[in-house]
């Protein structure tokens, strides 16, 4: 019988459509691919793929050998998910990517009761600030901020993101506060991932939403960098709750214009993985594990008299 890893990478070759596809996915080489598949036909005695310069077509036999393969997949690993879920113990490599800040402010504090719950898991985390293709690059989770759409992955919703200004008491101090929107025209105000020199800020009133373009010294794709040059005296910032907590807390940073919400008032933080028949066990268990712990200290709007 041919090693399950010969179908598993037959399978991939046929749905990526290229070796170079999946060399980069396995990061291997086309010709370490190609060498795979020469093997498994030459143990078969026909030839699977009809190869050109440019890609792999399945001959007659290829098309009935896909479809027995991915069902033996598919049953190996429906045994393999009973067996794991009656052991109760998820093991292996967990897979996850999300932006850096919500790798360093959401999963960097919950990550050693996780290991310590799961201790034959062993979690491998990736900084990245775009859509990664989950399944070409054979991550198990993200997790990605904003309403997703629709596609073939799972999303659970872990939290509502909310968003306010703030502005160290040393800054408000010596330029004083704004008690409108439109007062933030002459302040100094720090903006996160913008192109142009302005930024714009929009604050909902009853039924309408007003827009306010800032301007600032400071234009940084990272919310921590965004925090840190805040609490610095550089600005007026819009950063989400959960990222400055504490420091609302402690009173590092205050709340500015707390009578004006800002549009959107929230954004939903969620969990996404490829959808399947069966859910590994180490994702269903990291996922759940997030919403319970993220969730109580996240949603909370806060009541910036009661800081």
């Amino acid at each position: 019988m041919e090693d399950l890893n010969l179908l598993r990478l037959f399978v991939q070759v046929t749905d990526q459509g290229s070796f170079s596809a999946v060399a980069r996915s396995t990061r291997t080489t086309p010709s370490a691919i190609s060498r795979q598949i020469s093997r498994l036909e030459e143990n078969l005695g026909t030839r699977l793929l009809q190869r050109t310069t440019r890609q792999q077509e399945l001959t007659e036999a290829g098309e009935i050998y896909l479809r027995h393969a991915r069902q033996i997949i598919e049953d190996v690993d429906a045994a393999r998910h009973a067996v794991t879920r009656l052991s109760g113990a998820p093991s292996g490599v967990l897979r996850v990517t999300a932006e850096a800040d919500l790798a360093l402010t959401l999963l960097s504090p919950v990550l050693p009761e996780f290991l310590e719950t799961y201790p034959n898991l062993r979690v491998h985390v990736h900084t990245s600030s775009v859509m990664e293709d989950l399944i070409s690059r054979g991550i198990d989770v993200a997790i990605r901020v904003g309403h997703l759409a629709d596609s073939s992955l799972i999303a659970k919703r872990l939290t509502m993101s909310r968003s306010l200004l703030v502005a160290s008491p040393e800054f408000l101090r010596r330029e004083g506060a704004p008690q409108h929107p439109k007062d933030l025209a002459r302040f100094s105000c720090l903006s996160f991932r913008v192109e142009t020199e302005q930024a714009t800020w929009r604050f909902r009133s009853s039924e309408d939403v007003s827009a306010v373009s800032v301007t600032g010294p400071v234009q940084a794709s990272s919310l921590v960098l965004l925090k840190e040059a805040t609490k610095s005296c550089l600005g007026i910032a819009m950063l989400p709750i959960w990222m400055v907590r504490s420091e609302l807390e402690t009173g590092t940073l205050v709340p500015v214009l707390p009578g004006f919400p800002l549009e959107p008032p929230a954004t939903p933080i969620s969990a996404v993985y490829p959808s399947g028949r069966n859910l590994a066990s180490k994702v269903r268990v990291f996922v759940d594990f997030l919403a319970a712990k993220i969730e109580p200290a996240s949603t909370d709007v806060i009541d910036p008299d009661a800081l």
